[in-house]
């Protein structure tokens, strides 16, 4: 058998000979019929107990998904697989409760394009940056600018700062990268190569999975990666897009949202459109979400649509309850 322990660079092969010995089996001491370890491998019985601990996460993982701890109704996947069979196109979701609870990841939850919804990261970076200093007045009228109306002059002027602050664009992109990890995503990477034609920025390129950008949404809702008035400055610019660009999330009726879209020409030559964000600012019953459309026309007004169209759905099957606090860490 091969045990995958939870360090990510130990590969442990255990291979256990079983000989028909009763006598020795009973009068030696259990280690003793341990067969050594080479120099450096952790033993058996060490490998046993993380084989023990990872068991028990799982475990946890898997109470936490079921769906009583998820934000959705019990049936909310055969319900959006029905859903998706309406659509003209393939959709993804993923949803994660800002106190405690679960996520539900819904579709294929690939990593796709984040486009305009890195518009936030890069903000967030840089207000971490400018730390009590705060932005320059230049500064706040470019962060409206590129989140209210999703400029991409204004983002790159910030980005532009960010670069200034952190040694060029591999320093600016990694940095925007440790946001990422510490909101729990391992995965993501900052793309850092040229734009292809018809894109503007290098970490719009980044692929941005459903499941990781809710992390961020969330330890960003929850104040883990800003002050308590950073937070909600971000949130703030959030909540008050432009009308044209209210489809999706801003147009679904709920009462209280903070959201960012991104859209763009894929290689393909067909348009991907995305938004993420946070329903129900402030609340224990809040959620982050994330939603990718990948239109089977390739329009970008079909992707819209289609973003429109699960927005309403979520607001249908989505349960905003009072949750417990998770932390940061939840």
């Amino acid at each position: 058998s091969i045990f995958l322990a939870d360090r990510p660079k130990h590969i442990v092969v255990v291979k256990v000979l079983r000989e028909n010995h009763p006598s020795e089996t009973t009068s030696r001491p259990a280690a003793s019929r341990e067969y050594p370890a080479a120099d450096g491998a952790p033993s058996l019985e060490a490998v046993r107990a993380d084989l023990k601990r990872v068991e028990s996460k799982r475990k946890e993982a898997g109470s936490v998904s079921s769906s009583s701890a998820t934000p959705l109704a019990t049936n909310a996947s055969a319900s959006f697989a029905r859903l998706s069979g309406s659509l003209p196109g393939q959709i993804e979701l993923a949803v994660t409760t800002l106190g405690s609870g679960g996520t539900s990841v819904l579709g294929r939850d690939l990593p796709a394009h984040g486009w305009s919804t890195t518009k936030v990261p890069v903000l967030v970076a840089l207000l971490k940056a400018r730390g009590a200093h705060g932005l320059t007045t230049s500064e706040t009228e470019l962060a409206h600018s590129a989140i209210t109306e999703s400029n991409n002059e204004s983002i790159l002027a910030l980005f532009g700062d960010l670069e200034q602050l952190k040694g060029g664009l591999d320093g600016a992109s990694r940095y925007v990268q440790e946001l990422f990890r510490d909101s729990g995503d391992r995965e993501t990477v900052v793309t850092t190569a040229p734009p292809p034609a018809g894109a503007a920025t290098t970490f719009g390129q980044t692929e941005w999975r459903p499941s990781a950008a809710v992390k961020f949404f969330r330890a960003l809702a929850l104040g883990c990666l800003l002050t308590h008035a950073q937070t909600s400055y971000v949130l703030g610019l959030m909540q008050h897009i432009v009308a044209s660009e209210s489809w999706g999330l801003g147009s679904a009726g709920f009462s209280s949202v903070a959201f960012k879209g991104g859209w763009g020409p894929e290689p393909s030559g067909d348009y991907l459109v995305r938004q993420s964000g946070v329903i129900d600012v402030g609340s224990t019953s809040g959620v982050a979400v994330s939603i990718v459309a990948f239109p089977s026309s390739g329009s970008f007004s079909t992707g819209t649509e289609m973003l429109t169209e699960t927005a309403s759905w979520l607001r249908r099957e989505l349960r905003l309850v009072p949750r417990s606090p998770a932390g940061c860490s939840g």
